[in-house]
């Protein structure tokens, strides 16, 4: 994999790119595990360009761009407010809410600086950062243990009618 991704920030107009990527790299991820009607559902409400615009303009969230050197959109991240069912959730918590990157980038530092840049942003704004990751996501769990994020609690995140065992992490040295 090329190593030589650029990492910037989000703009408006990136909000279609942002959503191919996203149901893209969602389905790569997760497509096997639901059936047509929630995974299509789950798309429809998540990874639409009026989706990522409405992102993409409110101020408290960051959104980012992993562009090979060829000009191909291959990861993104996106980190804002916490929205998880964090237990006794302290005021002014922050969440990594995504990081995908396209098969075949995987492993090569690129999720690594995408993380780097939602950090920044999240340590600027917030006392608290959380993120939640699918619990069979060995890879995943990995980088962000390697960030300082730490197990704190499982759950479970509906997709459609599908559940999905879930933990939630939390940044321990910020």
């Amino acid at each position: 994999p090329d190593m030589n991704a650029e990492i910037r920030l989000a703009l408006e107009e990136d909000a279609q790119t942002l959503a191919l990527l996203g149901a893209e790299t969602f389905i790569a991820t997760f497509g096997h595990l639901y059936g047509e009607k929630d995974l299509n559902y789950f798309l429809e409400k998540n990874h639409t360009a009026g989706a990522y615009a409405a992102l993409l303009r409110d101020p408290e969230y960051g959104l980012w761009l992993a562009v090979s050197p060829s000009g191909e959109a291959i990861g993104y991240a996106v980190a804002g407010p916490c929205s998880l069912p964090v237990p006794d959730c302290p005021a002014n918590a922050g969440e990594l809410s995504r990081l995908y990157l396209k098969k075949g980038v995987q492993g090569g530092g690129i999720g690594a600086k995408l993380l780097e840049a939602a950090l920044d942003f999240l340590r600027d704004r917030f006392d608290h950062i959380y993120l939640s990751v699918y619990a069979e996501n060995a890879v995943a769990q990995r980088l962000y243990h390697r960030f300082g994020f730490v197990k704190i609690h499982d759950y479970f995140y509906m997709v459609g009618d599908h559940s999905d065992p879930e933990w939630i992490m939390e940044l321990k040295d910020q």
